[in-house]
C-alpha cells in the first residue's frame, strides 16, 4: 500500500500538471484494486493549509476531507473518528481539538490531568 501526503492532495486539487501525474498514478492503483493510505497527520496538515493558507471556509475544508474519507480508493486512518470530528469542526471546534475530543470519547477518557 502506498500513502499520500498533503502536498500531493493539494496538487490534485489545483489540477496542474503535477496533479495530473498524481491522478494518473492513483487511477493505476485503483485499477489494481489497491488502496492509498491517508494518515491523521496528512488530513490535519491538509485542513490547516486549506483553511489558513488558502483561506477556504470550514465548510469547504470539511467537504474536501469528507470526499477523501468517503472515497473507496483511500484507506483513512481512524475513518469513523474523522467523520465525528468533522461534525464538531463544522459546529465551531478547532479541528485538532475536535479530533482529540472524539478520540477521548471512544476510549472513555474523562478529562485531562493537570
Amino acid at each position: 500500500m502506498k500513502a499520500i501526503e498533503a502536498s500531493s492532495i493539494l496538487k490534485l486539487l489545483e489540477g496542474k500538471e503535477d496533479g495530473q501525474k498524481i491522478e494518473q498514478e492513483l487511477r493505476r492503483i485503483e485499477k489494481r484494486k489497491e488502496k492509498v493510505y491517508v494518515s491523521n497527520y496528512t488530513l490535519l496538515e491538509l485542513a490547516y493549509l486549506l483553511e489558513f493558507v488558502y483561506g477556504l471556509s470550514r465548510e469547504r475544508v470539511a467537504r474536501v476531507l469528507k470526499t477523501l474519507i468517503e472515497d473507496p480508493l483511500f484507506k483513512v486512518e481512524e475513518e469513523e473518528v474523522w467523520k465525528d470530528a468533522l461534525k464538531l469542526y463544522l459546529e465551531g471546534t478547532e479541528l485538532l481539538s475536535a479530533l482529540r475530543e472524539v478520540q477521548y470519547r471512544r476510549v472513555d477518557v474523562d478529562g485531562t490531568v493537570g
